[in-house]
């Protein structure tokens, strides 16, 4: 069909006005109309448009695509299409390859076609060039491709791609600017941006913005000319190409004609360092079409800068730039006024923030920094209540192999943190502050820690068959971490556990039903009681003695949440199966409830931490060298008198490992070995093993067990070998107390004789032609290397720690003699530092110095007792790990693909 051409380009454009492009008449089929995007935005296109897509392609399918005005039915071949239908549009959904042979067989099936849109991206530039010579032939107008289509807003017609989302009618609303941008979505925000200040649409043509833009600028402004609608036209211009400059050369030249005025925005100034496209394939520009170029030339064009909003007269006839798509709508409303005519409405909202949501965090903002909220539009509206009223984070899964969102390591300091807190900072803090925070983020204020302790202490009782069980793996010769593995691997899910979990989730419930968002806030106790009453498990059980104690010290409380208001009198009206885990878990949600409303942590961490704290106490009291007949241990596991659950469980965990009372300042030393050993990121195999277990979906108790079974006496039973290091070297010495430092002369004296005895040592190993011989254990470090005097930071800090609390270490000073004595004596060309693992070292030896040398613990004992020292500080660590896995990790994510295995032969 020989269609006439009545414009000033040298090649065909079939459309010579702007009421044209997206017609009512038009009638589409689309390809590839079941595609992922396709099946997604075609009905919403077919609805808002009244119903104008005839049918569909979907290769070698037939069927129906429902949509709410009615099915569009789908064809497996056009020629199918054809036989039935008939339609003058083409719209193109398929993968960059399959464009240009779609486009061929619309051509050949239907002679009376009219206009292409290809939404496709990343077409090759050959098929585009090949597509528009074809579509010349035929005499047929493309859009594309990259394009997210074009549309009418006084047609109400959108044909190809998502103008308008998924609610085209909020922004294609009646008016007179015609949009041509480069950019799909920026079509649709300029469109609603114009609302602001009362301007509606004509025409949307998204052109994409491949290397070849198929319906270009001049094509656009001389249909625009033409539109009696169109008023004034708005363009979203980005980098490369140089269709912009072709279109006002020709406006210069008088070869095309357009006297309406245009408001441009030119983005992109970014993008001309870059060396390749990022974004929309043709927007990487090449010589002298950049952003900044593009801008002198509508500058020239207008004969004045960029639009400055605060001299809104500042405009030409001609149009204006904008430096930014926000001030669109007010260039529009001052070119509009220059030319004495009138916006399309009145305004609609405004451009000024309005936050959703936001917290000052106490902080005293300026006033004209005291945004208001404001209540989001509808659907957002209600998708915010609804995720306010969710106590807790919520996280999107992916594979945790190699990753945790719990621990890492600083790469400057090489410090391992916790939960984003270095652990030489977690040193001061008790074991059961460190439990605690481990879990919730957050360490308990001091006025809760003697309920944590209470708690840790009645979720510490064991039964015998617990110790029988690692009393046999023991005589079988199993290691400290077999031995406890035995018995962690009996818990099981507890049923302890499991009725803790439901109280905890009762109380979670009622909390969020009421919409409590402060604890200390009041709150309607009648409405929690009935909600209660639905939730609580009932039962006759009064509180027993334990329950009575923390009911006591409840009431004593100074500053007592509303969460344990509500808990103390809910139990006065009514009788609770299991009154104490009652208890136990109002004081586990009181202390979770900030971390959770902050979303910090998940709602499933919190109910379930029942099951981690109680596997930890058992673990702690399970794990010593003489652990059933301590006295100690012995009142906890009878619970009598009660007020012993009361004791600090960093004694506990003291008395459980050492079998005695600890002395002086030993609690202090003790509470930091346990948190220089929380972590060493999530690549340590004990991390690893606990990981693996929760990735095969076990119980909690199994994920520790899973910790254990990734320990061992090269990874948690090694520190033994820097022990006896110093045991051997103090041979000799005779001292009474460790405590106390003797003259500077006696320990340089002895490190300069262990210095002489290693460099004779490593000279004979030499000489005997030996590559390996024996290292000093716990000096020098592969990062903290190559200076005259080298410190291990995170050794430095605890060693000074110690000094600040007056705590002093013989093993610890004679290990910064001996590095001195190594260069002195010419072992090593530089100071060595002493590093991390001579902490650990030389406080677990103070520890045992007394009870070794009254003979009251030999040698084995002290290799389990510093096992288990690792053991119990990596086992409130590992529990961040675990928590942090089943929160946001998937199943079998730990697995190795087969690509990553060998087989060696």
């Amino acid at each position: 069909m020989n269609k006439q051409n009545t414009h000033p380009f040298p090649y065909f454009v079939g459309i010579q006005n702007l009421q044209e492009i997206a017609p009512k008449e038009a009638r589409v089929c689309v390809m590839n109309i079941l595609g992922n995007e396709s099946r997604k935005v075609t009905p919403v296109s077919h609805a808002f448009s009244g119903g104008n897509i005839v049918a569909g392609v979907q290769y070698g399918r037939s069927g129906i695509l429902e949509t709410p005005v009615g099915d569009i039915p789908v064809y497996p071949r056009l020629a199918d299409v054809m036989k039935h239908h008939q339609f003058d549009t083409g719209v193109i959904y398929l993968p960059p390859g399959a464009v240009y042979h779609a486009v061929t067989e619309l051509l050949h099936y239907n002679k009376t076609l009219k206009r292409i849109v290809i939404v496709t991206e990343k077409m090759s530039v050959k098929d585009q060039l090949i597509i528009r010579e074809i579509c010349q032939s035929n005499q047929v107008d493309v859009f594309g491709a990259n394009s997210l289509g074009v549309g009418d807003s006084w047609n109400k017609v959108r044909i190809g791609g998502a103008l308008g989302g998924d609610k085209p009618e909020e922004s294609l609303i009646k008016g007179s600017i015609a949009i041509h941008s480069n950019s799909g979505n920026f079509g649709n925000t300029i469109a609603s941006y114009l609302k602001t200040s009362g301007f509606g649409t004509t025409t949307i043509v998204s052109s994409g913005k491949d290397k070849i833009i198929q319906f270009g600028l001049a094509e656009f402004l001389h249909a625009a000319q033409n539109d009696d609608r169109t008023k004034a036209v708005v363009l979203y211009v980005e980098p490369g190409g140089r269709y912009e400059q072709e279109a006002l050369n020709m406006i210069k030249a008088k070869k095309l004609t357009f006297k309406k005025p245009m408001i441009v925005c030119v983005t992109g100034r970014w993008k001309s360092q870059l060396t390749r496209a990022v974004g929309h394939a043709g927007a990487l520009a090449g010589d002298g079409d950049d952003a900044e170029s593009k801008e002198k030339w509508f500058d020239s064009y207008f004969k004045m800068t960029a639009f400055n909003p605060e001299k809104p007269e500042k405009v030409s006839a001609k149009g204006i730039r904008v430096s930014s798509i926000q001030h669109i709508p007010e260039a529009v409303k001052a070119v509009f006024d220059k030319l004495g005519l009138q916006p399309d409405f009145e305004p609609i909202g405004d451009l000024s923030l309005k936050p959703w949501m936001g917290k000052d965090f106490k902080i005293k903002l300026p006033v004209n920094l005291r945004l208001p909220i404001v209540e989001a539009m509808n659907p957002y509206n209600t998708e915010i209540k609804k995720f306010n009223r969710e106590l807790g984070a919520t996280y999107l899964r992916r594979r945790m192999r190699n990753a945790s969102g719990a621990s890492a390591i600083d790469p400057k300091t090489q410090i391992a943190e916790l939960h984003g807190v270095p652990v030489v900072d977690l040193v001061g803090y008790p074991f059961e502050s460190n439990i605690v925070f481990a879990l919730i983020k957050q360490h308990p204020n001091k006025e809760d820690l003697p309920f944590v302790n209470a708690t840790l202490n009645y979720l510490s009782s064991s039964d015998d068959h617990y110790y029988q069980a690692i009393r046999f793996a023991e005589q079988n010769g199993a290691t400290p971490n077999q031995a406890l593995m035995a018995a962690v691997s009996m818990m099981g899910n507890h049923k302890q556990f499991e009725i803790g979990k439901q109280y905890i989730r009762a109380f979670l419930e009622t909390l969020t039903q009421l919409e409590v968002k402060d604890k200390f806030a009041p709150f309607d106790f009648t409405a929690a009681d009935k909600l209660a009453e639905t939730l609580f498990p009932t039962g006759k059980h009064a509180p027993s003695t334990f329950g009575k104690m923390i009911v006591k010290a409840l009431k004593e409380k100074v500053n007592k949440s509303n969460i344990i208001q509500f808990a103390l009198h809910y139990l006065e009206k009514h009788k609770v199966e299991e009154c104490d885990l009652f208890l136990i878990a109002a004081i586990l949600v009181d202390l979770a409830f900030q971390p959770l409303l902050l979303k910090k942590i998940s709602r499933n961490t919190v109910e379930n931490m029942v099951a981690f704290m109680g596997t930890e106490a058992r673990i702690t009291v399970l794990s010593g060298i003489n652990v059933i007949k301590n006295p100690l241990l012995k009142k906890i596991r009878s619970r009598r008198p009660v007020k012993i659950l009361q004791t600090s469980f960093t004694e506990v965990a003291f008395q459980s490992v050492f079998d005695r009372a600890p002395k002086g300042t030993e609690i202090e030393e003790f509470q930091a070995l346990l948190a220089l050993t929380l972590t060493n990121g999530v690549g340590t195999i004990s991390a690893k093993g606990a990981k693996e277990s929760v990735s095969a979906r076990n119980n909690i108790s199994t994920a520790f067990a899973g910790f254990m079974s990734n320990t061992g006496l090269a990874h948690g039973g090694a520190g033994f070998e820097a022990v006896d290091f110093l045991i051997d070297s103090f041979s000799k010495v005779k001292f009474s107390d460790p405590g106390k430092i003797p003259a500077t002369s006696k320990l340089k004296t002895l490190s300069n004789k262990v210095a002489v005895q290693y460099l004779e040592y490593k000279q004979k190993a030499k000489a005997s032609g030996k590559s390996s011989y024996g290292r000093i254990p716990c000096i020098n470090h592969p990062v903290f290397k190559g200076k005259p005097v080298n410190i291990d930071p995170r050794e430095d800090y605890i060693y000074h720690h110690f000094k600040q609390l007056k705590i002093d270490n013989v093993f610890w000073e004679f290990y910064h003699e001996l590095v001195k004595s190594l260069f002195e004596v010419g072992v090593s060309s530089n100071v060595y530092c002493v590093n991390i693992d001579a902490v650990i070292a030389v406080i677990s030896l103070k520890l045992m110095w007394f009870d070794y040398k009254k003979n009251h613990i030999s040698k084995a004992d002290m290799q389990k007792i510093g096992f288990v020292i690792f053991l119990l500080g990596r086992m409130a660590g590992v529990s961040a790990e675990i928590a942090d896995h089943l929160d946001r990790g998937q199943d079998m994510d730990c697995r190795t693909p087969v690509s990553e295995t060998v087989f060696v032969v």
